[in-house]
């Protein structure tokens, strides 16, 4: 019965494995009758210089004075600690270089795995050994540098942070989080500042993925912090298309709480726009004054997660619950 033998070659797509069928005629598993490598002892390399060393000691020895004896003996021993720490220091240097050549080997290795990766990591060397023959070195130059920019884009996420900037793109994101297997709870604050906020296209789109995962039995609790032209001092509920967006939330079964901003003034850092997808992930979006993202963060930092939780759990103190006041106001509200 035959085995099997791997091969690795090396190419523009990367570090691929080939595996073959061996023909049990043409190998051999090793066993005791295998003869075992010839002892360094045994070869001229060692053999010879310890021959001719101790030839000429045994000479020093026969002929030349004492104190030529203890001199000789001394750089000897000399010349062998020299020696010794010399090869020492050379395997040590050879060590930490395998070391590092395994290390970038490893690398396909463990992208293999991962066949969506591994396809991304083909590509970008496919890419570099392209640059790797360009000629021009102000191209080179300009090719390295949007390589590291590229690079420093990409180093958050191996740390599980997402950075979308001036792009809604980070809507596809969250509406994919929201219909994640799994998810039980999705909790929000949306700071309120003008009566458009999430009232565009994408914003509406994103509303009914909301009301979509209420649906399927996901608790959606969102606390809405309002500045005071949009809810009033004196004013039981909010009114407007504000108050509009927000009780079309409370009809599709989300859980709603309202906050005055201005009873935040001494709790700067609960002024935000946040959400937290259950135990997985958390979402911060950051507005300019006409309520348009101009970057989304989601970081799935186990640590940053309980640490928004700890946020909201201070927020919630300050809100009163949209069904509250629609039993103050009465019937007809």
């Amino acid at each position: 019965m035959g085995m099997e033998r791997y091969s690795i070659t090396c190419g523009q797509s990367g570090y691929l494995i080939a595996r073959r069928r061996a023909p049990s005629y043409g190998v051999q598993m090793p066993n005791s009758s295998t003869p075992a490598s010839r002892s360094v002892l045994l070869t001229f390399r060692f053999v010879g210089p310890a021959l001719l060393g101790s030839l000429a000691m045994a000479l020093v020895c026969a002929l030349a004075p004492l104190e030529a004896q203890v001199a000789a003996l001394g750089g000897l021993v000399s010349t062998l600690g020299g020696l010794f720490l010399s090869y020492v220091e050379q395997e040590r240097d050879r060590d930490r270089r395998l070391g590092e050549v395994l290390e970038k080997l490893s690398v396909p290795f463990r992208l293999a795995r991962d066949p969506e990766l591994f396809e991304q990591y083909a590509a970008f060397c496919r890419v570099l050994t392209d640059l790797a023959g360009l000629a021009d070195p102000i191209l080179r130059e300009t090719a390295a540098l949007k390589l590291a920019s590229v690079n420093d884009q990409l180093a958050p996420l191996s740390g599980g942070t997402v950075v979308f900037a001036g792009t809604e793109g980070w809507r596809t994101v969250y509406e994919k989080l929201l219909a994640s297997r799994g998810l039980q709870e999705y909790r929000s604050v949306a700071l309120v500042r003008t009566e458009d906020y999430w009232r565009d296209a994408p914003g509406r789109k994103s509303m009914r993925a909301n009301y979509d995962a209420v649906a399927r039995g996901v608790r959606v609790e969102r606390v809405v912090i309002l500045r005071d032209e949009l809810w009033p001092a004196g004013s039981p509920l909010p009114a407007g298309e504000v108050g509009e967006w927000i009780d079309e939330q409370h009809r599709h079964g989300v859980w709603v709480v309202l906050v005055r901003e201005h009873d935040l003034a001494g709790e700067q850092e609960l002024r935000a726009d946040f959400g937290i997808y259950g135990d997985r992930a958390v979402g911060i979006q950051e507005l300019d004054d006409r309520s348009r993202t101009t970057r989304f963060t989601l970081c799935f930092d186990p640590a940053q997660v309980r640490l928004t939780l700890e946020r909201w759990d201070r927020l919630y103190l300050f809100g009163t619950p949209y069904q509250s006041l629609l039993d103050r106001a009465g019937p007809g509200a």
